[in-house]
C-alpha cells in the first residue's frame, strides 16, 4: 500500500519518520505529509488535496491508506470536505479525537491558548467536527490510556476528564466512532503513540489484515 502519514498539532511531519521506517520495513510505500503546526486543519486539508493531486493518488483506492496521529487523524475529516467521493483504504489514526476535543471545547477560545496554539485547537472543537463527514477511509483507531504529569495538555485534561481514561490530552472516549473497523487501546501517553513499536505492529497488522487482533 501507499501510506500517508499525518502528523498532530504542534508537530512535524519528522514525528512520524520512525512509524514510517517501520511501515517500509514490511513493504509499504510511505509518504509524510507537513502542513503548519498552527494551520487551522481546513487549510490542511486543502494543502493535503494538492498533495494527493500532485502524486497522482487523488483517486483514492485500495491500495491508499493513512496513519495520522491525533489532529492528523480529524484531518481526514476535513480532507472529506475538499475532496468529495474520494475514498480510501485502510488507515488507522492514534490518539485522534475523531469526533472532537473536550480540551478545545473548553480551552481553544482563550486568548492565552489562542496565542500558544493558534486556530489549530479551534478546528478540533466538537460542533466543528460535528458537521464533517466521516473519514472517507476504511478507519481504525488506536487509543492511549497511559497518564503523565510531564505533558503540558495533562494538567489541562486532568479537571476535564473527572476520572475518565485519557492519554493525558485526548478522552479515550473521544477516539472512537460508529463508523470505525476496528479500534484498541494500549498503555502509551499521547506524545509517544507514533514511536511505539506496540503501535508499530498493531498499524501494520490491521493494514495487512483488517484487525488489530489475529
Amino acid at each position: 500500500m501507499v501510506i500517508v502519514c499525518l502528523h498532530g498539532m504542534g508537530r512535524t511531519r519528522f514525528s512520524m519518520a520512525k512509524l514510517a521506517r517501520h511501515l517500509r520495513g514490511v513493504g509499504h510505500s510511505v509518504l509524510l505529509f507537513g502542513y503548519p503546526r498552527r494551520a487551522n486543519l481546513a487549510d490542511a486539508a486543502r494543502k493535503l488535496a494538492r498533495f494527493l493531486q500532485q502524486r497522482k493518488l487523488d483517486s483514492g483506492g485500495a491500495n491508499l491508506g493513512f496513519v495520522g496521529h491525533s489532529a492528523g487523524g480529524v484531518l481526514l475529516r476535513y480532507l472529506a470536505v475538499e475532496l468529495p467521493g474520494f475514498s480510501a483504504g485502510r488507515s488507522v489514526v492514534l490518539g485522534s479525537p475523531i469526533s472532537g476535543s473536550v480540551l478545545a471545547q473548553s480551552y481553544a477560545h482563550r486568548p492565552w491558548m489562542k496565542v500558544a496554539c493558534g486556530p489549530i485547537l479551534a478546528s478540533l472543537h466538537p460542533e466543528r467536527v460535528a458537521v464533517l463527514p466521516a473519514a472517507p477511509c476504511e478507519l481504525a483507531a488506536v487509543a492511549g490510556t497511559a497518564r503523565t504529569v510531564f505533558l503540558p495538555a495533562s494538567l489541562l485534561m486532568a479537571p476535564l476528564a473527572d476520572g475518565r481514561p485519557s492519554d493525558s490530552t485526548v478522552l479515550v472516549e473521544e477516539t472512537r466512532a460508529p463508523t470505525m473497523r476496528d479500534w484498541i487501546s494500549v498503555p502509551v501517553i499521547h506524545t509517544l503513540l507514533p514511536r511505539d513499536p506496540r503501535v508499530h505492529e498493531l498499524v501494520s497488522r490491521y493494514l495487512y489484515t483488517g484487525r488489530f487482533k489475529a
